[in-house]
């Protein structure tokens, strides 16, 4: 009697052979075949979740966004991630969330792998975005759970599958609904052979991270997020990455860098150090990121579409002059 075979062996056995024939698109490239400078997968490391910077007028500021891709880029960071929630995705319309998609793929110009958020209140908005990110040349797509809350794991299978159909790059599902649960995302990953990644932040995140580790090896490779506040406990234990705001991304991708070569002792020590501003973060929010660019000559302003009011008063500001005075040794740009 033949052996059993899943679907993602199957389709990975096929294409080895030929037996599944490129899609062409517009531009008549092969969709779904790695692209010239494709970046090698499993992808690992620091994906930093960039922040969307904004003018006085509210209009997205391109140059600054532009700026930031490449700054990001010369930190060491290992991805680039946009738009998501700490980029104000809820803020933004379509036509922004596609032209400024394409400026970051454009500015990044191969030298780092750019996931783009292709999550929607529906199937069908998420689709097109998915759609929109393979066009454009994006490296793999970040999915939220729906974003009208639904908490159904039918509509949500029925979502994620929908992004899938629509894209064949890698789809990385950020976890922020308890309906994505374990058992439930290994299943969804054998079912979409391009969703292989998961963005864990469903507390508690360290037993989460055992569980994919000990029973989806082969299928799904896991993540993390929460400012990479347990960032050295998660790698420990498996992670492939963390998903951190952009303001210090050199500090995070330097302690990813000496603990992934072994140098744990470095690498805990300025753990310590950057936990002072995840500790600042909690309490004033994604504006901290946005001045912490501004410092570094990033942005021109720490405008928030999501609030008119700058939630850091002058003590915070103090304590980012100190702990400025901290990381600064260790800024690589």
């Amino acid at each position: 009697m033949p052996a059993k075979i899943d679907r993602r062996s199957f389709l990975g056995t096929a294409a080895m052979a030929g037996l599944l024939r490129p899609v062409r698109g517009v531009s008549g490239a092969a969709q779904g075949a790695p692209a010239a400078g494709r970046h090698k997968e499993p992808y690992r490391g620091v994906f930093i979740i960039m922040q969307t910077p904004f003018l006085k007028s509210l209009e997205i500021d391109e140059e600054s966004l532009r700026r930031e891709t490449d700054f990001l880029i010369r930190c060491g960071v290992h991805g680039l991630v946009w738009p998501a929630g700490a980029g104000e995705t809820s803020t933004l319309s379509h036509e922004e969330r596609v032209r400024y998609s394409k400026a970051i793929v454009e500015e990044a110009k191969g030298r780092r792998p750019v996931a783009i958020g292709v999550h929607a209140p529906n199937k069908f908005e998420a689709a097109q975005y998915a759609r929109e990110a393979e066009k454009m040349g994006a490296d793999a797509m970040i999915a939220l759970s729906q974003t009208d809350g639904s908490a159904d794991q039918g509509i949500l299978t029925d979502y994620f599958t929908a992004i899938t159909s629509a894209s064949r790059l890698p789809l990385i599902i950020q976890v922020t609904s308890p309906a994505l649960t374990v058992d439930y995302l290994i299943g969804l990953a054998r079912k979409l052979p391009t969703f292989r990644y998961v963005k864990e932040e469903q507390v508690p995140v360290p037993p989460r991270i055992d569980r994919y580790v000990a029973e989806a090896k082969d299928v799904l490779t896991p993540m993390t997020g929460g400012g990479s506040r347990n960032l050295l406990n998660e790698m420990a234990r498996g992670s492939a990455g963390t998903m951190p705001g952009a303001g210090f991304g050199d500090i995070q991708a330097q302690i990813w860098d000496w603990y992934d070569s072994g140098e744990k002792k470095k690498a805990r020590d300025l753990f310590g150090k950057m936990l002072m501003m995840a500790v600042l973060e909690q309490h004033t929010g994604y504006v901290v990121q946005k001045e912490i660019l501004r410092r570094r000559g990033i942005f021109q302003t720490v405008q928030m579409r999501s609030t008119n009011r700058f939630s850091m008063d002058k003590g915070d500001m103090h304590e980012l002059d100190e702990i400025f005075e901290v990381l600064r040794p260790y800024f690589r740009v």
